[in-house]
């Protein structure tokens, strides 16, 4: 186990802070079954933590403080504070543009890829559809530079910087662009730049982050009702948009370097001034409308930062981010006129971190007692009706019609082939995205995903894939499953 830097105490138990909280903390998610969590709170000079449950439930090893966490989105604050480092040190522009560190970054229009800053790409204000697989399951064995050169493939939905539209692709150009500046890389440069003067000794991001951090919670995710234990990923693909993996103690730190303008312990890690620019707002979001877990639904008014969101709670500036991943969820929230910052990481999908987060905050601020969970639920998006059940036997349909591959130039191949008496099909550049298709109608089929992960995601939603049949022959598919919605083309 790692050893605390010398300069810093042990957190005290959150039930010192607020004998409320480990309560609340125990309800919240011990009703979702969440295996392990791991709650940070720092209110004024004073750190907290509260280590929930086991790191798997294969080892049923108790999480610690100095257990990490896949923390997924919230890992894109990260990239940010490092281009704010690198800002402060006049090695970089907010402004710069984003070809000139990473060449490959290509979208549909050429005079618009040249327009695109760094800024740009931590505000989420490209205008581009979340959609495919780069944002839904891409291959993590795959490179990140994958991305950059196919994301010309993907039609804009508004002007650049004319509308919040979140996607993960800026981040991670960003984080390599960091990266290409040091010519360290961006994990090692994040360490020599923050995480080692803020003494977060039991984090690291990407690749590294398998070998380097012995304590880690695995993932899970929630099939049928059961919790079960799923592989773990370890990528630079999608190191600044949701690689991070950090602990309960390193939390604690990462929340006071924020809510104190970048100075901790006695030293001004990043400069108070180019700290507060990733604090500002960038491009207008909607609360109630936009992701509920970003911006708080009852706030006046709301905005995307530089890897942060921006809105407002109960009458307080509010920063905050959430983040999801096929078997984790973390939440990251700072209000800064309270002296409040507050870190929630779970090991499974779906845990209730944002809710957990806002109850946390209600009660050390003393407002009113509420669910805050059926509060978020209200605000969520109401799914498509789930897959319906089969009304056409195979016998009844030419199935060996639709067999063959069928290409988008993003998303590379879906190969849809005979198994037995049925159909199957698979995404070859995405993750695991294996699945069975059963008729529903004419040249109608539900897909139906063979992996725990994508059941997790995608079984409370309606997936199908629509065949385009010309003169007899299927000429190309449509496949409509949550973000992963493309036209294929036949080829063979």
């Amino acid at each position: 186990m790692s050893r605390l830097p010398h300069n810093r105490l042990p957190p005290r138990p959150l039930d010192l802070l607020n004998v409320l909280l480990r309560p609340i903390c125990d309800a919240y998610l011990g009703t979702r079954q969440v295996p392990g969590a791991s709650i940070a709170v720092v209110h004024g000079d004073m750190s907290y933590h509260y280590a929930y449950g086991v790191r798997s439930t294969q080892s049923a090893e108790p999480v610690t403080a100095q257990t990490g966490f896949n923390i997924a989105s919230c890992s894109k604050a990260f990239v940010s504070a490092a281009v704010a480092s690198l800002v402060a040190d006049r090695l970089a522009s907010w402004d710069d543009q984003i070809t000139r560190f990473v060449p490959e970054w290509q979208l549909q229009d050429p005079a618009e890829t040249q327009r695109v800053t760094l800024r740009d790409l931590s505000a989420n204000r490209l205008g581009l559809p979340r959609v495919g697989l780069m944002e839904a399951g891409l291959d993590p064995r795959l490179p990140v530079e994958y991305v950059f050169s196919r994301l010309r493939h993907t039609a804009a939905v508004h002007a650049l910087r004319e509308r919040f539209t979140y996607i993960n692709a800026g981040h991670n150009a960003n984080a390599l662009a960091v990266g290409r500046i040091t010519g360290q890389g961006f994990i090692d440069t994040l360490r020599d730049r923050i995480l080692q003067p803020l003494g977060m000794s039991t984090s690291s991001g990407g690749e590294q982050a398998r070998a380097a951090l012995a304590d880690q919670a695995g993932w899970h995710c929630r099939v049928a009702g059961e919790i079960v234990p799923i592989d773990s990923i370890f990528t630079d693909q999608q190191t600044g948009a949701g690689g991070m993996v950090v602990s309960g103690a390193d939390a604690l730190q990462w929340l006071r370097f924020h809510l104190n303008g970048g100075l901790v312990d006695g030293r001004q890690v990043v400069s108070r001034e180019a700290l507060a620019e990733t604090y500002k707002p960038q491009v207008i979001a909607e609360p109630g409308k936009d992701l509920p877990g970003l911006f708080y639904p009852g706030a006046h008014l709301a905005a995307y930062a530089l890897g942060w969101a921006v809105s407002d709670f109960e009458g307080r500036p509010l920063i905050c981010h959430s983040g999801t991943g096929y078997g984790v969820a973390a939440m990251t929230l700072l209000l800064p006129d309270s002296g409040l910052g507050i870190a929630v990481y779970a090991n499974v999908l779906g845990a209730p971190v944002t809710s957990l987060s806002f109850a946390l905050a209600a009660a050390v601020l003393g407002l009113p007692t509420r669910d805050w969970r059926a509060y978020f639920e209200s605000f969520a998006p109401v799914p498509p009706m789930t897959n319906p059940t089969p009304v056409i036997s195979e016998e009844s349909i030419n199935l060996d019609a639709y067999v063959g591959t069928y290409v988008h130039a993003a998303d590379g191949p879906l190969v849809v082939e005979r198994l037995g008496d049925g159909l199957t099909g698979s995404l070859k550049h995405g993750y695991r995205m294996n699945f069975s298709l059963l008729p529903i109608g004419s040249n109608s089929f539900s897909v139906k995903f063979s992996q725990p992960e994508w059941r997790a995601l995608m079984d409370s939603e309606r997936s199908v894939l629509n065949f385009k049949v010309v003169g007899g022959a299927s000429v190309a598919a449509q496949l409509d499953a949550g973000l992963m919605t493309r036209e294929f083309e036949r080829r063979v």
